[in-house]
């Protein structure tokens, strides 16, 4: 028990002296810091809100590089304070952001809660500050050594993330992934690795202009990778065979992309080529071959006369298994950070002319079962009475109007959301 106070002492020293490296380490600007505006974050639509980095004139007048790392140094440190027992499951890297005047984080750690010499069960914390988002995430799971060549591990993670100017309610993702190690002899191993993830909030928005009703939310998806080592066929040559695919969606978000391909490699290290092809949403179908020649070169050789190249090393007979003892303790690999998918929909009002009677209908996505107020102008805006919208927010009615030109919209007053104008021509001459 004291020894684990001890080390939590210790980590809550370092995430102090962390903060004070990065803000001592880095020069002044050139120029004063940014100051943001004070903005209501419910009065703004996030797309319309530019931070001062977004402005290719402020990137012009500072020829400095706008993030400042001081990993190295603190890596440095973080190794003579903390035990290696603690330092070996920590992942970290901070920087400044100099135009957005930010400090930059991202921290993750790997922490065998429970361990036995064939299984472990395990939890991974994870920050990431960026110069626009801040994402929490968290991880567990349990890894099990069947048998000494088979490993299977389940674990489940919940994400966090936000604007970090904008202090808004964060969007939340949940997920699940599964792992499988094998060797099934002749020195072949395979690795599987299956990850899904499903969003569990939406964020719902009014934009600043009150027109539009905005959707946010995480995509929902899934990625998988599989490596294939092959048999051992002959002494010198081996092949492995990879595979990997994702499919993310959301409400602007289409992410879809796979690969697979073979590598050859020689035990001498003299050759090394790969065949891929593969498909990107953006970039496309793609197919690429890539190679590499290793060879070492003696002058004493060249000078007696003697072919000079040579290979790197012996060539050995024998392909050694690699340990899935040590797999208990490796980071879960998933996707982090995935782009938030986000909706603009106009809060819309349509609206046919018959004679002297108006026909209109539309839809206040975000106010199923609500009073609002029909409005007409010809100047000022005047209220024409009140309708209540369905459960989906659907409303429709008629309005019976002299002759002459208006403007309709429906209003509700609780919340200042409104629908677009609509402008109509009523009576006998409005063709």
């Amino acid at each position: 028990m004291k020894d684990s106070s001890k080390i939590l002492y210790k980590v809550f020293l370092a995430a102090i002296l962390i903060q004070l490296l990065i803000f001592w380490e880095v020069a002044e600007p050139n120029c004063s810091p940014y100051q943001l505006p004070q903005l209501d974050a419910d009065q703004i639509s996030p797309v319309q809100y530019l931070s001062k980095a977004s402005s290719d004139l402020a990137k012009n007048q500072q020829a400095f590089i706008p993030d400042s790392y001081v990993a190295p140094m603190l890596n440095q440190w973080l190794n003579m304070v903390l035990p290696i027992t603690l330092r070996t499951g920590l992942d970290l890297g901070a920087g400044y952001d100099q135009w957005e005047g930010l400090a930059t984080m991202r921290a993750e750690y790997f922490l065998p809660v429970k361990a036995w010499s064939d299984k472990s069960i395990f939890v991974s914390p994870r920050l990431n500050l960026t110069r626009s988002e801040e994402t929490f995430s968290f991880s567990a799971g349990v890894r099990h050594l069947v048998t000494s060549d088979a490993l299977v591990g389940f674990y489940a993670f919940h994400d966090w993330k936000r604007s970090r100017r904008l202090q808004e309610d964060f969007l939340k993702q949940a997920g699940m992934g599964f792992e499988l190690s094998l060797l099934p002899g002749r020195h072949s191993d395979l690795s599987l690795r299956i990850n899904a993830y499903l969003p569990v909030n939406q964020r719902r928005l009014i934009s600043h202009n009150r027109n539009h009703f905005i959707e946010e939310s995480l995509p929902t998806g899934a990625d998988a990778s599989l490596s294939l080592l092959l048999p051992a066929f002959t002494e010198s040559l081996d092949f492995r065979l990879t595979a990997q695919g994702n499919s993310f969606r959301g409400a602007s978000t289409n992410m879809l992309g796979y690969r697979y391909g073979v590598q050859a490699s020689m035990r001498n290290g003299v050759i090394l080529a790969s065949a891929e092809k593969g498909y990107e949403r953006f970039a496309g179908d793609y197919f690429r071959i890539d190679g590499t020649l290793n060879l070492t070169f003696d002058w004493m050789a060249l000078l007696a006369g003697q072919n000079p190249f040579s290979a790197p090393y012996q060539t050995s007979s024998v392909r050694y298994d690699r340990k899935l003892s040590d797999a208990l303790y490796q980071r879960i690999v998933r996707r982090h950070d995935l782009p938030m998918g986000r909706q603009e929909k106009p809060l819309a009002l349509a609206a046919v002319v018959a004679g002297e009677t108006v026909v209109f209908h539309g839809s206040f996505p975000q106010l199923p079962n609500s009073r609002v107020t029909i409005q007409i102008s010809q100047s000022p805006w005047k209220d024409c009475g009140e309708i209540i919208t369905d459960g989906k927010g659907i409303y429709h009615g008629r309005l019976v109007l002299a002759p002459g030109k208006y403007r309709i919209r429906l209003l509700h007053k609780a919340s200042g959301t409104t629908s677009e104008d609509q402008a109509v021509l009523v009576g006998p001459d409005r063709d």
